[in-house]
């Protein structure tokens, strides 16, 4: 914020998107997210701590951060701040059109019943060429032995939602192509100003690289096998992920906080 006048009016206020996690089912500030992943303009892939954003007091997205984790790039920021004439979905809003989809709901209210109830995992901004891909995996846990079962994996996508069994059904859905046999999970890129607005040419450009991360499935599996059982660390999300240059003409701002 640069303008005297818009802080003075407190204008542009951001504040750390909000979700619904766990048991509780109320919102709550989302926690940073760790992905292995690699940047716009970078070549190898690196650890960073990500985190969306929304306008005070709404709840559409305004901007996503990244924390670099790696070398003597630690510490750095990297942000991507989305055009304020563009509308883009929240993470809030993301929650809301499952809670309000009928074959998600119809799920959720059986699962919570006899002696059952229904976690809901971190959902994940993940910016891309026709704007942001979102993940949320849907957990059961019994009331007795407290082990987590992954249930369902949501996508969401503009005004698409996917609902399915794992990761990869989900992703071959949203890409139009095959499932693979096994399940894993996705990579992420970063969005920028302007939002973009998604074509058909988008979309092909979308899918093929969608594509390309459903081709890691098999490579990521165990990993993710290891995350549905021990969840030892709930913020956690060990994937190797690779990002492609956004098309759109992405900005982003390194801050050097040494």
């Amino acid at each position: 914020m640069r303008d005297p006048q818009v802080f003075y009016n407190k204008e542009d206020i951001w504040e750390i998107a909000h979700t619904l996690s766990g048991q509780s089912g109320q919102p709550e500030s989302m926690q940073p997210t760790y992905v292995v992943a690699t940047l716009p303009g970078e070549k190898e892939p690196e650890f960073l701590l990500i985190l969306p954003f929304t306008p005070r007091g709404k709840d559409n997205l305004i901007g996503w951060m990244a924390a670099r984790c790696d070398g003597n790039r630690l510490g750095d920021l990297v942000y991507f701040q989305l055009s304020k004439q563009q509308l883009m979905y929240g993470p809030m809003q993301i929650e809301s059109r499952i809670d309000q989809d009928q074959n998600i709901s119809k799920d959720l209210t059986l699962w919570n019943q006899q002696g059952s109830h229904v976690l809901r995992g971190n959902i994940i901004a993940l910016p891309v060429t026709a704007g942001f891909l979102y993940v949320e995996s849907i957990y059961i846990q019994a009331g007795e032995a407290r082990m987590p079962q992954l249930k369902k994996v949501v996508l969401a996508m503009g005004d698409r939602l996917i609902y399915r069994d794992t990761f990869v059904e989900a992703l071959a859905e949203l890409t139009g192509g095959p499932a693979p046999p096994n399940a894993a999970l996705p990579a992420a890129a970063s969005g920028a100003a302007p939002a973009p607005v998604a074509s058909a040419q988008d979309t092909g450009a979308l899918a093929e690289r969608l594509s390309r991360l459903r081709d890691q499935a098999e490579q990521l599996a165990r990993e993710l096998e290891t995350m549905e059982k021990t969840r030892r660390r709930r913020n956690r999300l060990p994937l190797g992920l690779t990002l492609d240059k956004l098309d759109y003409g992405t900005h982003y701002y390194i801050l050097d906080t040494k």
